[in-house]
């Protein structure tokens, strides 16, 4: 497996703030990478340093290739007053790879329609990003992403103040980029339940601890509960793994 880059002994976090202590892993090309943690413990903060929005405070980074990042913000942080449409939202991203003196091109145009088809909303591309449902707008997120053409999707709490349809479409879809366009995925996730039958790797933040990487055959109700401090058990249903507190 093609190796894309690693932490060795990183310390992460943000002005005089250690949020982890610590971490020690390699991602490779191909990966499903859930990460997995209650709110607080870090997970933002890793990934915004995987992509160099933070500074390593200890530690390194290896990369072993040029690696294009594709960032599915927190829906929250996209929310916007202002009359975007989804087809401006989306070709906002592809200001990153302009020149001085360059507007959006076809080229430009055509990568935002197409990243708007693979998520299942070139129909809505006129409409405005704020008259939306959630589940829309999250794909509109995960399109905007997709228009960078990444070699890493990162995706942070895709999931969230969706209902249980909205979450299960959501995660299929990111779980058919990952098959069929081949990209290696970073889901951040409070919501194990959700992410186990989706990942096919899982990292686990808990009390400002990195607790490794962990193969989804790895996972058993035992590990699980050392985690978390708590009894966890893991049952099957219609060939799904659910964790049952």
């Amino acid at each position: 497996m093609e190796k894309l880059l690693e932490l060795e002994h990183a310390q992460l976090g943000y002005r005089k703030i250690t949020v982890l202590n610590d971490v020690s892993l390699s991602i490779n090309k191909g990966d499903f990478l859930g990460i997995i943690g209650p709110n607080g413990t870090g997970k933002t903060t890793f990934l915004k340093t995987l992509m160099g929005l933070l500074k390593l405070k200890k530690g390194k980074i290896i990369k072993y290739t040029d690696i294009k990042f594709g960032y599915c913000m927190q829906r929250d942080f996209l929310s916007t007053i202002f009359p975007f449409t989804v087809m401006e939202i989306v070709l906002m991203m592809r200001t990153f790879y302009w020149k001085p003196f360059r507007g959006y091109t076809d080229n430009d145009c055509q990568t935002v329609i197409k990243s708007l088809r693979y998520c299942g909303i070139e129909h809505l591309a006129n409409k405005r990003f704020y008259n939306l449902s959630g589940g829309q707008q999250q794909r509109v997120i995960i399109a905007r992403a997709l228009s960078l053409e990444p070699d890493i999707l990162i995706l942070d709490e895709p999931t969230i103040d969706l209902d249980i349809k909205g979450k299960k479409e959501i995660l299929d879809l990111i779980l058919k980029l990952h098959h069929e366009y081949q990209l290696t995925v970073l889901l951040a996730s409070h919501e194990l339940n959700q992410v186990i039958n989706y990942a096919d790797k899982f990292l686990f933040f808990a009390d400002n601890r990195c607790f490794g990487v962990y193969h989804k055959k790895e996972l058993s109700a035992e590990v699980l509960s050392k985690i978390f401090g708590m009894d966890i058990e893991i049952c099957l249903f219609n060939n799904k793994q659910l964790i049952i507190l």
